[in-house]
C-alpha cells in the first residue's frame, strides 16, 4: 500500500508540473508557477512519512524528492521575484 502510494504521489506531482508548463505556453505565469509548485510540493509529500515500508529503490525515490524540493524552490523564488516586479 505504501508503495503504490509513494508511485502515485510521484505521478501526480510530476503530472501538476507538467500542467504548470502548459500555463507556462500561454503566458500565464501566476498559474505556471503555482501548479510547479504544486506538484513539487507533491513530490516531496510523503517525505516525512515511514520509510521502512516504501519501495527498495529508495535512494533513486529520495533523489527524486530531493529535485523536486530543490524545483519548488528555484520556481518559488523565481515567482516571488516577478510577483515583486509586476505587482
Amino acid at each position: 500500500m505504501n508503495k503504490t502510494m509513494e508511485i502515485l504521489n510521484l505521478l501526480v506531482g510530476f503530472e501538476l508540473i507538467v500542467i504548470g508548463l502548459i500555463y507556462l505556453r500561454v503566458s500565464d505565469f501566476s498559474s505556471a508557477a503555482s501548479w510547479s509548485i504544486f506538484g513539487c510540493m507533491y513530490i516531496v509529500m510523503d517525505k516525512y512519512s515511514d520509510f521502512t515500508n516504501m519501495s527498495n529503490n529508495r535512494s533513486i525515490v529520495q533523489n527524486i524528492k530531493y529535485a523536486g524540493a530543490w524545483l519548488g524552490f528555484i520556481i518559488s523564488t523565481i515567482f516571488l521575484i516577478y510577483a515583486l516586479i509586476t505587482v
